[in-house]
């Protein structure tokens, strides 16, 4: 701070802290707005101002500003002609302060993004923070902007239902909330600003309430003074005031929505407050509020609490609530004091109790909790003395009923017919979700248990409209597994929703095929690992059809549930068979049975099931574990829900290696399948300088008692050391030896492979655009730690450009979706403690570009060759990869222009010419042979082959 305003800053408090305020006008304010309009983008404006009585009146001055063109004002007189029924409100409330309210309504040309402000001089007198006296000659000025864009749907901005003048005690902590409510349900979030005095123009004497010419101290006095909003509750708290007075600040309330298309949080507005905080001297204690827990209430419910409300000095409170729960259209909730339930807020003994009543309606369904801020407030004995405050925050989330009347039968063998009743909730356009998972999961739905809890092990099948009430599921159904449902209601964005999960149905058809048990890792090895399959026979198929004694063919994939590396494994009686000569350490493999009756007629195939495959992420003296595997089996039953834990090392020098011990279990339906082994288990540390080796025994079950449960399973075992920072062995792309060396932009030489995609495009149509780029690398793994890779894509080359793009497993990479062939790639490995190596090289892969034009064309209206038009033949003729076409036609001796056309500088831009033989001033040009120069431009990376230009002859013929 300069020395000038340290200087005016104490200058301003000697004489204004002895000083009653000498009020000019405004003291806080607020702009908040509602679309009107259904179809249009009509917006209705709500100005709220707090004035000091003892100043000049409102209106003298102020402007209010639609951000787009539009302003009212200056004169009272203009703001009442255009306000909403030509009214302004002006209400007193005592302090010396009066509300005023004005509405004006707004119809905005287009979508787009629009602050609407308004600004009036002058704030009142004596602002400590905004300069002291000097503060009557600074603008009052508050902004409101909202983003109108197609896909938001309605909006209006949050509402502030907590006045914006506080009063804080000097030593006391200070906290307001403006109690936001957003209609639509978004997502609010809350940051402190610099008040303004015009659109961009800040106060520049603000000082923040925790700068040290303004206080130093806090309530319990240790440290200094703080000043903060906290983003998500908005409580704005000073602690603590330390001279009295008056104080400005101002604070954002910003509204977030989600936003399916881009699949992320948008900010969609914001709503500004410039509030007042007016400091005394108070010879008082705070008073106390109770109030109930966080609740979740079914909606059609009633809910009742009581508040309750104490005060030390035994001063009588005033208990008071604000939220959006008040404002509904429907069901607003109410508060009333007891015993009598008077809704007036007024001042009584204490303990002073206050009844909350909400009867819930489906319409208040949404996912953000509702927020009901209480006040409470003393009244002293001596009646100069201040009244002290305290806020507390209530959360109510308001839940959607769970659907009902869930039932289902059998249709086919690989087919379960499910059937429910209405929905209650349909008018408000949920989707139906529906749920499925092996074996019975018992859970109760209510009690803010919404949805379907994590690790359950449901997995959501499908969503269907609301309307619908019938779902037949025919996606991997099996016969033997007891497959159970639930159905769940998801109300749309922006306010959202879940219901209570419906009642579980569970149902098994008969097992007449073979059944996967067991395909668990017994040896782990890169070249002569062991697993160990089992399965059962097919316990209830009709013998008389189908014969026994059934053979059996073990058939064996890599990966958890790919179709790649076919192999027959076995052809067998038994159903057991320990599967040798794998590599079971880097990767996972998958199996199913084929079963063949008496007469050795092929009759079906079990499901497939997937070997267990165990990561591992070194971290500070613990390492963190995760499993997985494809199976048609559940992996998390509640009849046993533990996984077993394996380590080495488990000795007090933690050097023995060879021997495993079962150090812990993880509760799977809990806390799914992960563990982290910290050494709790022995109350060892993990050290950092050994390599500690693990595998997990995973128990599972179909939920059939004809099938033995739980089925146990074993992982491969894994090596990790904790806190481990160095980084893996970079990798090497692959690349065929037949590759061209340009430089790219930033002079640095790139690698260009041919791409396979440019063959292809000799049979793809002209508008084809989805590529896929394939990518292969090799890398040194010489501490055999490396756990995945990260493919970085630019699509210029340049080494600033590179973004990552995906990751594999695998060292191969399909980039698929591309609507261009061109870009670089870097790959870089990245180990099990998540240690990421330097990039690899990059290699390229470029566009083919082609572009050919004729040499006659018929302009003569009959629709055949009528321009002169870049060959669109399908296949091999077409344009490709084409930025731009810059056309010139001369007279027969190539020295005057008669036409000239660039797509570059067209609105909608032309590659393909479609010149109609008329020259520059549209006169028609007679036939015969002209000359054309056509210059090119490619969207590739060869700079080389970027342009090409095209001279030739062409003839009109008409």
């Amino acid at each position: 701070m300069s020395m000038l305003k340290r200087f005016f800053l104490c200058f301003a408090l000697l004489f204004t802290f002895l000083l009653e305020a000498q009020a000019t006008h405004i003291r806080a304010g607020e702009i908040t707005a509602v679309r009107i309009s259904q179809s249009g983008l009509r917006y209705r404006f709500t100005l709220t101002i707090y004035r000091d009585t003892e100043g000049v009146e409102f209106g003298q001055g102020g402007v209010f500003n639609f951000g787009q063109g539009r302003t009212i004002g200056p004169t009272l007189d203009a703001l009442r002609a255009e306000a909403v029924d030509n009214v302004i409100s002006e209400v007193n409330i005592g302090n010396n302060t009066s509300i005023i309210t004005i509405q004006f309504d707004h119809t905005f040309d287009a979508p787009g993004v629009y602050v609407v402000s308004f600004t009036e001089q002058n704030r009142n007198t004596n602002i400590i923070n905004l300069g002291g006296a000097s503060s009557e000659n600074l603008a009052f000025h508050v902004e409101t902007a909202i983003r109108i864009q197609a896909g938001d749907g309605l909006n209006n901005t949050p509402i502030l239902t907590i006045p914006p003048i506080d009063r804080a005690c000097i030593g006391a902590r200070f906290i307001h909330n403006a109690g936001a409510f957003d209609a639509d349900g978004d997502s609010l979030a809350y940051k402190l600003v610099t008040p303004l005095q015009d659109r961009g123009v800040a106060i520049e004497t603000y000082l923040p309430l925790d700068d040290p010419t303004i206080s130093t101290i806090s309530e319990g006095g240790a440290g200094g003074t703080l000043f903060e909003i906290d983003p998500i509750t908005g409580d704005l708290t000073w602690d603590a005031p330390q001279f009295e007075g008056e104080y400005n600040v101002a604070f954002i309330v910003e509204e977030w929505r989600f936003s399916v298309l881009n699949n992320r949080y948008e900010l969609i507005g914001f709503v500004t407050r410039d509030m007042q905080i007016v400091v005394e001297d108070c010879n008082n204690e705070r008073p106390e509020l109770e109030i109930p827990l966080d609740t979740c209430i079914e909606a059609g419910a009633l809910l009742e609490a009581i508040v309750r409300g104490t005060d030390p000095d035994n001063n009588q409170v005033l208990i008071e609530a604000f939220g959006g729960v008040f404002d509904l259209n429907i069901s607003p909730a109410e508060f009333v004091g007891l015993p009598d339930e008077n809704p007036i807020p007024r001042f009584r003994d204490q303990p002073a109790e206050s009844l909350f009543k909400w009867n819930t309606d489906i319409s208040h369904v949404r996912t953000r909790p509702y927020e009901v801020q209480f006040k409470i407030s003393d009244n002293p004995s001596d009646p100069d003395a201040p009244s002290f405050t305290d806020f507390e925050r209530w959360n109510i989330t308001v839940v959607a009923p769970a659907p009902t009347g869930l039932t289902g039968s059998i249709a086919s063998s690989t087919s379960i017919q499910l059937n429910w009743d209405d929905y209650v909730g349909a008018n408000f356009n949920p989707v139906m979700q529906v749920y499925r998972r092996v074996d019975s999961f018992d859970f109760d739905p209510e009690n803010c248990n919404i949805g379907i809890p994590a690790n359950s092990g449901y997995e959501l099948i499908d969503e269907l409209p609301i309307n619908q009430t019938s779902f037949l599921d025919d996606s991997g159904i099996r016969p033997g597994v007891n497959y159970c449902y639930r159905i769940v209601a998801e109300f749309p964005l922006p306010s959202g929703g879940t219901s209570y999960a419906s009642q579980e149905f569970c149902i098994t058809i008969p097992l007449d095929i073979p059944a996967m048990t067991n395909v668990s890792v017994e040896e782990t090895d890169e070249t002569n690992g062991e697993i160990f399959v089992r399965w059962i026979s097919p316990l209830e198929i009709d013998e008389t059809l189908f014969p026994p004694p059934f053979r059996y063919e073990l058939i064996r994939y890599d990966g958890f549930n790919s179709t790649a590396n076919r192999t027959l494994v076995t052809s067998t009686t038994d159903t057991v068979f320990t599967d040798t000569g794998l590599n079971t350490s880097g990767q996972a493999y998958n199996y199913r049975v084929r079963f063949y009756d008496v007469d050795d007629n092929l009759i079906d195939s079990s499901s497939t099931a997937s070997s267990v495959r165990l990561d591992a992420f070194g971290e500070v003296r613990s390492i963190n574990l995760s499993w997985d595997a494809d199976v048609p089996w559940s992996n998390q039953i509640q009849s046993d829900p533990y996984h077993l834990i394996y380590r080495n090392r488990t000795d007090a020098a933690a050097s023995d290696v060879d021997n495993f011990v079962l150090i812990d279990s993880a509760r799977v339906t809990i806390d799914g399948l992960r563990y982290l082994d910290d050494g709790s288990f022995n109350n060892t540390p993990l050290l950092d300088d050994r390599e500690y080796c693990y595998f997990v025994t995973t128990r599972g079950g179909y939920g059939n008692p004809l099938i033995p449960s739980p089925l146990e399973n074993n992982s491969q075992i894994i090596c990790i050391q904790p806190n481990d920072d160095v980084p893996p062995e970079e990798p090497e792309i692959d690349t065929p030896g037949d590759e061209v060396i340009i430089t790219g932009p930033d002079g640095l030489p790139l690698i260009l492979l041919e791409s396979e995609n440019c063959d292809r495009l000799s049979v793809e149509p002209c508008a084809f655009a989805n590529f896929t780029n394939t990518l292969s690398w090799t890398v040194n793994d010489v501490d055999n730690d490396i756990s995945s890779f990260n493919v970085y894509f630019s699509e210029t080359g340049s080494s600033d450009d590179f973004i990552l793009v995906g990751s594999s497993r695998t060292n191969t990479f399909d980039h698929t979706g591309l609507s261009s062939i061109k870009g670089c790639y870097r790959i870089a490995s990245v180990d099990r403690s998540g240690n990421e190596s330097s990039l690899s090289d990059a290699i390229c892969f470029d566009n083919c570009p082609n572009y050919e034009l004729p040499n006659t064309f018929t302009p003569n209206g009959d629709n055949i060759n009528d321009t002169f038009r870049a060959f669109d033949q399908p296949n091999g003729r077409c344009p490709r990869f084409v930025k731009s076409v810059a056309f010139q036609v001369f007279d027969r001796w190539g020295g005057q222009e008669i036409y000239s056309y660039n797509s570059s500088e067209d609105v909608e831009p032309n590659i393909f010419i479609d010149w109609d033989g008329t020259d520059k001033n549209g006169n028609v040009l007679p036939s015969g042979t002209y000359y054309y120069l056509a210059t090119v431009t490619y969207d590739v990376l060869d700079q080389s082959i970027a342009t090409e230009e095209f001279k030739n002859w062409v003839r009109i013929i008409r």
